[in-house]
């Protein structure tokens, strides 16, 4: 018969067919320029898909059938070459199915340890005691008056704030509320994507790009060798640096995360009380400009790309904000993000985002911060994000960390 309807008999292709006759595994001769396939052929190819669905490659089919022509089935060469390859064989799918096991098992604990974290009591987070000689009215800098308070172990995690000027702010669920400021955080007008969404829109390069930046922030920390009791994070994405840098989180310090969206800082919160040991941390849902914290209250401030957006966003400088609440002698570090577009002709154009590394130097010198480190990391061209002005750009980063000094 032809080769088309061997294959169909056979249920393969005309290609596999010819690949088997390239390597010898078929030996059918032609007659006319056309290969005739036989009843002896039927049998070769039905051996090969047995030997085939057993495991073995083609190049072990070709050593068993070529024992099998020479020798002849029922001989004891051809059955010591097979009984080995089958017993060899049998050994690799022990070892396969002993890994496999093993892997079975390890997938098991990991979805019951998941499954138990998501089962315990989780640690309540709330405003600490401890902490509340930090607040002041953001108005007029008085001191503020806390009513119909709910505590649960030395935090507070429901109550009314009060002012004589008339400022009012609530902590809700273990969150100091300004509830003049809460609203849903937009990007490129839209709602704030979830940590799902930026990731199936950003590429792996893109990803990469801003893990190094966060990595080389918290190298500076660590390398500072401050164990710094008050912690500020300015971030758009609230949490996204303290997620990288928890695990590094000295267990005395009191990190202190800010956003007017209630929902997004809600969440963060819920991460933190599932899924973390620290237990020390100050929740604000507010502006920026409105930070019920007294002046020189904070030791460290972690600037993660704020500095440009806020500035966009506002028209104000934001050290303006932040560094009266920093300590004299505080630390200052942070990320600020920044491209070099390509024209047609070559030629590089800084553009900045505001901020480049000279426009970075001349800010710490105008608010006399003293630079103590700083990297650049980049650039990167073919990264895509949420962002849209990434795309088509040679992006970079740089970090930095310094200090407050007098003047």
């Amino acid at each position: 018969m032809k080769i088309g309807k061997f294959a169909e008999m056979h249920s393969i292709t005309q290609d596999t067919i010819r690949h088997y006759l390239d390597l010898g595994l078929l030996v059918t001769e032609k007659s006319g320029g056309h290969f005739k396939f036989s009843d002896s052929d039927s049998r070769d190819i039905k051996k090969i898909i047995e030997l085939k669905n057993l495991g073995f490659s083609l190049k072990d089919i070709q050593q068993i059938l070529s024992m099998q022509r020479i020798s002849g089935e029922n001989t004891n060469s051809f059955r010591r070459l097979y009984l080995s390859f089958l017993e060899n064989k049998k050994k690799e799918v022990e070892n396969v199915v002993e890994n496999l096991n093993n892997l079975n098992t390890n997938l098991k604990e990991r979805i019951y340890e998941i499954k138990c974290q998501d089962n315990e009591e989780v640690q309540k987070l709330g405003f600490s005691l401890s902490s509340l000689h930090l607040l002041e009215c953001p108005e007029c800098n008085h001191e503020l008056t806390l009513t119909a308070g709910t505590i649960e172990k030395n935090n507070i995690i429901e109550a009314n704030i009060q002012c004589s000027c008339g400022y009012v702010a609530v902590i809700k669920d273990g969150i100091y509320i300004d509830k003049r400021s809460v609203r849903t955080k937009l990007l490129n007008g839209e709602r704030m994507p979830t940590k799902e969404d930026y990731l199936a829109a950003t590429t792996l390069s893109y990803s990469n790009f801003l893990y190094k930046g966060m990595a080389a922030l918290v190298e500076h920390i660590i390398n500072s060798g401050e164990e710094p009791k008050y912690i500020i994070e300015l971030d758009n994405c609230v949490g996204f640096f303290l997620m990288q840098y928890i695990n590094y989180l000295p267990a005395s310090s009191t990190y202190i995360v800010i956003d007017y969206d209630y929902e997004r800082l809600s969440n963060l919160k819920r991460d933190l009380e599932n899924y973390y040991d620290h237990k020390n941390f100050i929740f604000l849902c507010c502006d920026y400009e409105n930070l019920p914290l007294k002046s020189s209250s904070v030791d460290m401030v972690i600037d993660y790309m704020m500095t440009r957006t806020y500035e966009e966003s506002t028209g104000n400088k934001l050290f303006d904000v932040v560094l009266p609440k920093l300590k004299s002698n505080g630390i200052i570090c942070g990320v600020y993000l920044y491209f070099e577009e390509i024209s047609k002709a070559g030629k590089k154009t800084d553009r900045g985002y505001l901020y480049n590394q000279n426009k970075m130097i001349k800010l710490f010198d105008d608010y006399k911060i003293e630079l103590r480190d700083s990297t650049t990391i980049g650039p990167l061209s073919e990264g895509k994000s949420y962002n849209r002005d990434v795309s088509g750009r040679n992006n970079y980063q740089g970090t930095y960390i310094g200090k407050k000094v007098l003047g």
